[in-house]
């Protein structure tokens, strides 16, 4: 039976992909660290003690062969008479009772061992008659022991010869192993020990580090006004948070932004569209004559340059917002400039009996035509609510000329009815209209300010508005020197320069 409710166990990890995920964790990394550290550490210190133990017990080792020797000579020397030789044995007997390790041989020249047995011990160096001092002995079951020798002088009944002294060290050895496996032993224990606090101080010090994560994944569209919480956080994390909270504010600008722009564009596009189809409906409702459908035709095409104007203005803005660049740059007198937008307004200036000024004069590296847009759209603004007879003046000056950001402004002052302040910060916003009720607002989308602000800082500039006793003053400035702008993936080219 298919089951909506069939429900597989998720696959386990296999012990290659929990490693391989621990180390791509913080926590498995330090953990792996104060591991490796701790392992280093024991091992050094491991095998200092070693090494002093080896140490002190070959020093104890020749010490008392030192030791023993000495006493050696001194029963030598205390042979005098041929009965002293068995006297001799039995105080060298007397040495070796007491320890099972040791050995003694007395070896005359003539190769004769006098006392130690009856076969002659092997040595390196081998020849003994010469050796003096330290050298390996081997019984005659063929254990190494460590020795010392010396020379015999003949004084009685002991001839010229060399006497032999050698310890079996198997048991320092022995102890030695001993030690080292009690030694790893603990190192081990040492090691895991300190990894497992090593896991535990990690785990609990990058604590708000997974609280963080956690704030973090609870931020969705719907709670963009979440923000991460400094309070109790490390110093290291502060900056973090702080980074973190100020991208979340961007995120949430711009959220916002598009989500209204995007209401704007559907509600400027819903009107002609809707218009586009309420016409054609009506004219299909019954028989038009040619010349009626000529006109509803004609209507729908002015509707549709709008909505293509509309459509440019706005990727001309998305470009901007992207970080596009001008493409070309030119030292070019803004004077000049302002004549040419003055001259395509000839027409519309007259009709409306207006005049406009030109007032000082400016160079700057810009995209003229970009500029001319710009100017354009101010001037178009301008003579729109500015009363018939009514002068309108362009004003070139130059901002902080004595400072390194020296910067050019365009200046478009008209006369007239004034704009509210609460209004003036939005008025460069998309789609924004100051006074939809005033004649013409209808037949504008709202975008040739945004525009503006946009070119302008396109050239390093920005946009401004005042208004106050009936005089309203709207422009941009521009960089006046050459200089790097905006980054961008290309360049940005105005679409109907006027």
């Amino acid at each position: 039976m298919g089951g909506c409710c069939d429900s597989s166990p998720e696959p386990s990890l296999s012990l290659r992909e929990r490693m391989s995920l621990s180390m791509r964790s913080i926590s498995g990394r330090l953990t792996l660290a104060v591991a490796i550290v701790g392992l280093a550490v024991f091992v050094v210190v491991g095998s200092l003690l070693q090494w002093a133990l080896r140490r002190e017990l070959e020093r104890m080792r020749e010490r008392d062969l030192d030791g023993r020797a000495d006493v050696v000579a001194h029963f030598l020397d205390e042979v005098e008479a041929g009965d002293d030789l068995s006297e001799l044995r039995h105080h060298l007997d007397d040495v070796l009772i007491g320890d099972g390790q040791l050995r003694i041989w007395l070896i005359a020249d003539s190769g004769a061992v006098v006392y130690g047995g009856k076969i002659r011990p092997t040595t390196q160096p081998a020849d003994t008659t010469a050796a003096v001092g330290k050298l390996t002995i081997w019984r005659e079951d063929g254990v190494a022991l460590t020795g010392r020798s010396f020379r015999v002088k003949a004084h009685g009944p002991v001839p010229d010869g060399v006497a032999l002294i050698g310890v079996d060290t198997r048991g320092d050895q022995r102890l030695l192993s001993a030690y080292l496996g009690a030694l790893v032993f603990v190192c081990g224990l040492g090691v895991a020990a300190l990894s497992a606090l090593g896991a535990w101080v990690a785990r609990r010090e990058l604590r708000p580090v997974r609280e963080l994560s956690m704030e973090a994944a609870a931020i969705s569209p719907r709670a963009l006004s979440l923000r991460l919480s400094s309070q109790g956080v490390s110093a290291e994390l502060e900056d973090l948070v702080d980074s973190f909270n100020r991208a979340l504010d961007r995120v949430q600008s711009a959220y916002e932004h598009l989500e209204a722009f995007s209401a704007d564009v559907a509600h400027e596009l819903n009107t002609p569209l809707t218009t586009m189809i309420s016409a054609t409906e009506v004219e299909l409702a019954r028989e038009r004559t040619v010349a009626e459908l000529r006109d509803t035709l004609s209507g729908n095409l002015e509707s549709l340059h709008q909505l293509t104007t509309m459509v440019n203005d706005m990727l001309f803005l998305a470009r901007a917002d992207q970080g596009g660049t001008v493409q070309t740059l030119a030292v070019t007198d803004l004077r000049l400039v302002a004549g040419q937008v003055v001259e395509y307004f000839d027409a519309v200036l007259d009709e409306r009996l207006q005049r406009v000024d030109i007032v000082g004069e400016a160079q700057a590296p810009v995209n003229a035509a970009l500029v001319r847009r710009a100017l354009a759209n101010l001037l178009s603004n301008a003579s729109r609510y500015t009363p018939a007879g009514r002068a309108i003046s362009i004003q070139l000056s130059t901002v902080s000329p004595a400072s390194t950001d020296e910067r050019v402004a365009i200046t478009v002052v008209n006369p007239g009815e004034g704009i509210d302040p609460a209004v003036l910060p939005r008025l460069f916003e998309r789609f924004f209209r100051a006074d939809t009720s005033r004649q013409g607002s209808a037949e504008h989308h709202g975008l040739g300010l945004a525009i503006v602000r946009a070119i302008a800082r396109m050239h390093g500039g920005d946009a401004f508005a005042t208004s106050a006793d009936g005089i309203t003053k709207v422009g941009f400035t521009l960089r006046s020197r050459e200089t790097s702008l905006l980054p961008g993936d290309g360049g940005i080219e105005p679409h109907g320069d006027p």
